[in-house]
Parts: structure tokens; C-alpha cells; sequence
């Protein structure tokens, strides 16, 4: 069964790749491109749809935000030292036909390797990469077809070129800087405050009583709906977006500590009492080792939350940071930086979940 199923995954790939090969063959007969067509150009493709409203659009929003000379009066103040101007130029790095074909042979050759070599190639990984990378041909064959218009679905070849042009301006760098500033010191401050307090409510109840009522009426409020009030209370600026991250990180670490604790063995504290330990040694040798695993599942969990509050708070109050380059670029109908900065949030939220992953696995070790 098992080499079936390769043999078949092998099979669907290569049946993909000839599909592909086929249709991309079928366009150009149908269509035959002119040399001018062929030759690279210094600037983006624009859709072939209302051209010239886009061109107009796109003139007026450069002469809004290109950087005056000396003789129009004093320059803009940089705040925050990013580059002056919103919308940046990128160029396609491959061509549709060229990305596809690639994509298209990656996938065939890794899954021959993850059926030759399945003890080094992860099969859930390979399946995974696949399901991925036919969605990404879909996505630019949609585009190149002209099943639907690049202004309204920008293909990855257009997404990629506008990251890469961005990144050489430091654009990029900039936002993700200040985002992750952002996300740190909520995040850290969520793990001060909600594994304190889940202790306190788990050991004493009097302390239960007089807080977790107050904690289940905020809980259930989302923690966007508080972004008036926090712009109010604490002004423009980080706070307030570090309030609403800490907001929806704070709950999932206050909840799995109080039911970590709680589920701590009776008879453990027991012993440690018997031996002639205190309240401390029970709270470091028994409380917080048995704890450690639901409080750790509550840190990735809150962690996921505060991430996703991150980018909505980021919408207002702020001027840097990867929500605000999302919103910015909506302003200006540059899909493309959407697309790009919403790839650029994919990759920091797997990227943090992973070391989540890899740090709770080596401290928690029994």
C-alpha cells in the first residue's frame, strides 16, 4: 500500500507538470507574443483593465508622495527614518511561464525523493509542500490565463517582486522591526501578569472569588473592541497596541495555568508537606513542574491570539509596523504589498510557533 500510494503522488505530479507544460504550450500557439512583449520591462504590468484610470491613479499617488525640492518649502519631518514615499516599484524577478515550470518541477522532484528516501524526507512534510505548491500554479495560472484581473488577485511572481523591491529600500525591515518590538513586550508582559495570577487563583480562594468574575466579563469581550478606549486611555502610539496584544495574549496564560495547577496530584503536596517542606517547596517542586505543559500549551496559544491582535491593531494609532504597511497600501490599491505584508505576517507567525515548539520541548523534558 505504501508504495502505491508513492507510485500514485509520483504520478499525480508528473501529470501536473505535463498539464501545465501543456497549457502554457496551447497559450503561446494561440497567442504568439511580440518581441516587445518578450523584453523585460523596468516597470510592473498593469492590468490590461481600466489602463488608464490606473495610470492616472497610480501618477497622482506619486506626485502625492515623491519627496519636494528645496524650492516647495520645508520637507516632510521623517519620524521614524522610513523611506519618504508609499508606493515602490518592483519588477517581476521570473516570468509566469518560468515560475510555474518551476514550481511545478520541484514538486515532481520532491516527491520522487520523499519515495526513494522516506526515513530523511518527512512524508506528511512532502504531502504538505505539494497540497502548497499546486495552489501557488493554480494561483499564478489563474492570473496568467486572465481568469481573473492582477489588480484584484496579484500573482506570486508580482508579490515577489514587490517584497524583494521594498526589501532594498529597507521598507520592509522597518515594519517588521517595529511589529516585532510590539508583539515581545506584550507578549512578555502577558507571561509576567498571567502566570502570577493563575497561581494566586488556583491556591487561594478568596482570591478566585474576587477576580474571576471580573476576568470572565472582560474575557469575553474581544480584545479589537477595546482599541477606542485604549486609544483614549494610553494616546497614539505603542501603548495602545500593546495593550490590545496583551489583552488577547493574557487569557489563554491566565486559563491554563489556574487548570494546571489545579490539576496538580494531592498526594504530591502532600508528601512534600510530610517531609517537612513549606508552601515554596510544594509551589517549585511539585506546583510548576506538574503545571509547566498546560501553561506552556497556554503561552503558544496566547502567543497565536496576541499575533493575530497585532495586525489589528496596528490598523490605527500606529506609523509603522506590518499592519499599518497592509492599511497604507489599501489606501493606495497596491494589492501587491497586501499580499505581500499578509506572506511576510505567515511567515513570522510559523516562524515564532516553531521556536515556541522547539523551546517547550527542550525544557520540558519529562
Amino acid at each position: 500500500m505504501i508504495r502505491r500510494a508513492r507510485s500514485l503522488s509520483i504520478a499525480l505530479a508528473a501529470a501536473l507538470a505535463s498539464v501545465l507544460c501543456l497549457v502554457l504550450t496551447t497559450r503561446a500557439e494561440a497567442q504568439p507574443a511580440s518581441p516587445e512583449a518578450i523584453a523585460p520591462s523596468s516597470s510592473p504590468a498593469r492590468p490590461a483593465e481600466g489602463e488608464k484610470d490606473l495610470d492616472r491613479f497610480f501618477k497622482k499617488t506619486d506626485d502625492i508622495v515623491k519627496p519636494r525640492s528645496s524650492d516647495d518649502g520645508p520637507k516632510p519631518k521623517d519620524t521614524w527614518n522610513r523611506p519618504i514615499g508609499g508606493y515602490i516599484e518592483g519588477e517581476r524577478l521570473l516570468s509566469p511561464q518560468a515560475f510555474m515550470v518551476g514550481v511545478a518541477a520541484g514538486i515532481l522532484v520532491l516527491n520522487v525523493l520523499g519515495a526513494r528516501y522516506p526515513k530523511v524526507f518527512n512524508l506528511s512534510l512532502v504531502r504538505g509542500l505539494t497540497s502548497i505548491g499546486v495552489i501557488v500554479i493554480l494561483w499564478e495560472g489563474s492570473s496568467y490565463l486572465g481568469l481573473v484581473t492582477s489588480i484584484l488577485l496579484p500573482p506570486p511572481t508580482a508579490v515577489l517582486g514587490k517584497l524583494v523591491a521594498q526589501w532594498d529600500r529597507g521598507y520592509v525591515q522597518i515594519h517588521v522591526f517595529y511589529s516585532v518590538r510590539r508583539l515581545l513586550n506584550a507578549f512578555l508582559l502577558a507571561i509576567c501578569t498571567g502566570v502570577p495570577i493563575g497561581f494566586l487563583i488556583a491556591n487561594f480562594r478568596r482570591f478566585s472569588d474576587y477576580l474571576d468574575p471580573l476576568f470572565n466579563l472582560i474575557r469575553v469581550v474581544p480584545p479589537p473592541a477595546w482599541l477606542p478606549f485604549a486609544i483614549l486611555w494610553l494616546g497614539i502610539g505603542d501603548p495602545p497596541s500593546i495593550y490590545i496584544i496583551w489583552l488577547g495574549a493574557f487569557f489563554p496564560i491566565l486559563l491554563n495555568t489556574i487548570a494546571g495547577v489545579k490539576a496538580t496530584q494531592r498526594i504530591h503536596i502532600e508528601s512534600i508537606l510530610n517531609l517537612g517542606g513549606n508552601r515554596f517547596d510544594v509551589f517549585r517542586r511539585v506546583m510548576l513542574p506538574s503545571a509547566f505543559p498546560t501553561i506552556a500549551t497556554g503561552v503558544r496559544v496566547g502567543f497565536g491570539i496576541g499575533w493575530i491582535c497585532l495586525v489589528t491593531a496596528e490598523l490605527v494609532a500606529v506609523d509603522a509596523g506590518l499592519g499599518w504597511m497592509i492599511d497604507d497600501a489599501r489606501t493606495l490599491l497596491d494589492t501587491s504589498t497586501v499580499l505581500g505584508g499578509m506572506v511576510l505576517i505567515c511567515a513570522l507567525g510559523i516562524t515564532f510557533d516553531i521556536l515556541l515548539r522547539k523551546a517547550e520541548a527542550a525544557i520540558v523534558r519529562w
